[in-house]
């Protein structure tokens, strides 16, 4: 073998040696990818913009928020992400007592009307809910 052939296999063995396995690289990207996932919180996405009155005290609720009503300024209502009219509302509210949720949290707008939150109150009470609450910002 001549001396040339001889730098031309050993050029071929380095070159053949410097292989970068990618699997361990790809499986840690993708456990980032798991671990952000997991431990990303969401924002609650609301089709009415409303904003909540202050409160000095507060008291935090320990049972998980089954029912959310939303009230805009313009009084309109949302219940489950959907605007709804206020003689739907007694129907939804209902759907509801029957599926076995029977606690109520009502998100008001501070510039809506006191009218709309006492009719949500009142249906609620019609329809069976046990627990009310109005939430507020702090």
């Amino acid at each position: 073998m001549s001396p040339f052939e001889k730098r031309r296999a050993a050029r071929r063995q380095r070159e053949r040696g410097a292989v970068v396995e990618l699997t361990p690289l790809i499986d840690i990207v993708f456990q980032l990818l798991i671990f952000f996932l997991l431990t990303a919180t969401f924002k609650d996405q609301s089709s009415l913009d409303v904003e909540l009155a202050r409160a000095q005290s507060q008291q935090r609720s320990e049972q998980p928020q089954n029912v959310v009503v939303s009230i805009a300024k313009d009084g309109r209502y949302e219940v489950d992400g959907a605007v709804v009219e206020a003689r739907e509302l007694e129907m939804r509210l209902c759907k509801h007592v029957k599926d076995g949720d029977d606690s109520l949290h009502i998100r008001a707008d501070r510039a809506s009307q006191h009218e709309a939150l006492v009719v949500a109150m009142d249906v609620a009470k019609r329809c069976g809910m046990a627990k009310m609450g109005i939430l507020h910002q702090n």
